[in-house]
């Protein structure tokens, strides 16, 4: 499955398969050389080497190498990788081509001219911990840091100039005018002749652009995209010999009347977090598992996935925009400090990978939200500072959609005024300290009421709120009639008293999405709270790991189709 935006026109090498491969177990990725190994074993591109094994939570570097044949000469390449995880090198016939220290970021690198013939590439990538090398993805992260490709990977033969993306955005989803911005790369210098056409328009349109330019038309015989009826358009753009297929969806969103505003109508969040991880594959899920896991959203009565907490593969908001569900994606960020987040580095890194997030993945019309940080310190001036920054490049990217971040500071933050919509994390009777006496579900109502007095003080009277996580664990196949802890009774109730809390209150409270989906990993043998994660897992999915259904599911299903 190729994700958009597709190139009919070039010369593209699929990269993905199998590759030779060798481990260093406990090696920092500057202390190999992945030109010259000697391979002992074999990998998948993509997929996670720790997740074999033969290698399975180890941490230390994975070379990998495999030849590739180009049939013709070529002024310019473009290494597109999906999403790697830690930190990765490319070489191509022992020349570096790119580093990456972006974890789950689509990124792209130039390769130089590429001459007809046989080819050796080589990557190392790197899933070790260290506070000065990765500074994204830190050790007491609530996931676990996988190695080695979690998505796929390809090589494009490039003119001296070429299309890089066309950004679709609606402008009035009533009439079906759009803005198309062009982009280009190479050598992007002066105006550029394009064509154009929609979906199975016969003429082309002809526009003069220059990189970076857009131009306002009408969409013929346009629909809009919306859950229940997510039509998808197609624009087709050529520009000299290069040829791009982006999709997108008519449909706009704003905030208004504390209600998110789907196409000007209010529409009311019923989702989960979800984690793109599964026991065999990591973050490298197949398509299989990824329609599994909407079939069951959709099952449930959702029509919303907070996909946390990082960016999100192409394919799956695909399948999305699909699907009609609505997607919260955000950049990678968890439990941050006031330090990490004082630290230039981070802020900068922060900004690169969030930008690449927007830029990815604009023409969603599943994604109607942007985040970041997630229950990063918002307390601090340091907090204010990194939040100003990020909310402000997003902006510059797609000013079109909501921006907002998972607060769990809800008695001091101070960066609400900086966000579309208000979203809170909270684990009354769960996480934290528990009222005496009291039953884990009665601690919920009380403690959102606090919450939502916090911010309805403090914000815009129109200003939406949503709950962003609320759940508990439970441990599959534990069953107790007497629903004590980690059995599916205690989660089936918990989950109950969530949603009937949330709900009750429509005119405070616009949506809600249960922590969480699946069961993931979480740490391996070390870890802020592993005393709360059995086998190393977050067990707050209403499926399993393997996707098998607990006792919440049904209580959730109900409860979903009811609202």
């Amino acid at each position: 499955m190729r994700s958009y935006p597709l190139y009919p026109g070039r010369s593209i090498t699929d990269l993905n398969g199998i590759w030779a491969f060798r481990f260093c177990e406990g090696t920092f990725l500057e202390e190999v050389d992945e030109t010259g190994f000697v391979p002992e074993d074999v990998m998948t591109v993509p997929g996670t080497f720790d997740t074999t094994p033969a290698y399975r939570c180890k941490r230390g570097t994975g070379l990998y190498r495999r030849e590739f044949l180009l049939t013709e000469d070529s002024p310019r390449g473009i290494l597109k990788v999906g999403g790697i995880g830690l930190r990765a090198r490319f070489r191509i016939d022992g020349k570096e081509v790119g580093f990456t220290n972006l974890p789950y970021s689509g990124v792209e690198f130039e390769t130089g001219p590429l001459k007809a013939g046989r080819h050796v590439i080589t990557a190392a990538i790197d899933n070790n911990f260290d506070p000065e090398k990765m500074k994204l993805f830190l050790p007491y992260y609530d996931f676990y840091a996988f190695g080695g490709f979690y998505r796929s990977m390809e090589l494009h033969q490039l003119p001296e100039c070429a299309l890089d993306r066309v950004q679709v955005r609606t402008l009035c989803h009533e009439t079906g005018k759009v803005s198309l911005r062009f982009l280009f790369n190479g050598d992007t210098q002066g105006t550029k002749t394009v064509r154009y056409r929609f979906d199975t328009e016969n003429e082309f349109r002809i526009a003069e652009v220059i990189s970076g330019g857009s131009v306002e038309c009408t969409v013929p015989g346009f629909r809009i995209w919306s859950p229940e009826n997510p039509h998808l358009h197609t624009l087709e753009v050529q520009f000299g010999t290069d040829r791009m297929i982006e999709r997108f969806g008519i449909r706009t969103v704003r905030t208004g009347k504390r209600c998110v505003l789907l196409n000007g109508k209010p529409i009311y969040l019923k989702g989960f977090n979800r984690h793109e991880s599964h026991p065999e594959f990591g973050p490298a899920t197949p398509e299989q598992v990824m329609i599994e896991d909407l079939q069951n959203l959709r099952d449930l009565h959702c029509n919303m996935v907070r996909g946390c907490h990082y960016s999100q593969d192409q394919r799956f908001l695909d399948l999305c925009d699909e699907f009609g569900m609505l997607v919260w994606e955000e950049s990678l960020g968890w439990g941050n400090s006031a330090a990490q987040m004082a630290d230039p580095e981070f802020r900068a890194l922060q900004e690169q990978q969030t930008r690449l997030m927007v830029r990815n993945s604009i023409n969603h019309p599943s994604g109607i939200i942007w985040a970041f940080l997630n229950e990063q310190d918002s307390s601090t001036p340091e907090g204010y500072a990194i939040t100003e920054q990020l909310v402000r490049s997003i902006k510059e990217e797609d000013s079109s959609r909501i921006v907002t971040f998972a607060c769990n500071r809800t008695g001091n933050d101070i960066c609400h005024p900086l966000l579309d919509m208000i979203s809170y994390n909270t684990y009354p009777g769960w996480i934290g300290e528990h009222l005496e006496g009291v039953e884990p579900p009665d601690e919920i109502p009380p403690m959102q009421k606090k919450i939502l007095k916090y911010f309805r003080d403090r914000i815009g009277e129109d200003t939406p709120i949503m709950v962003s996580e609320m759940g508990c664990c439970s441990i599959y196949g534990q069953r107790d009639p007497a629903g004590s802890q980690w059995s599916e009774e205690f989660q089936a109730e918990y989950l109950e008293a969530v949603i009937q809390a949330v709900s009750s209150v429509p005119d405070e409270i616009c949506g809600l999405t249960i922590w969480q989906f699946n069961d993931a990993m979480s740490f391996h043998r070390m870890g802020a709270d592993i005393r709360c994660k059995p086998l190393g897992l977050n067990l707050a999915g209403s499926f399993d790991k393997f996707r098998r259904r607990k006792l919440s599911a049904d209580v959730v299903k109900k409860l979903y189709g009811n609202l």
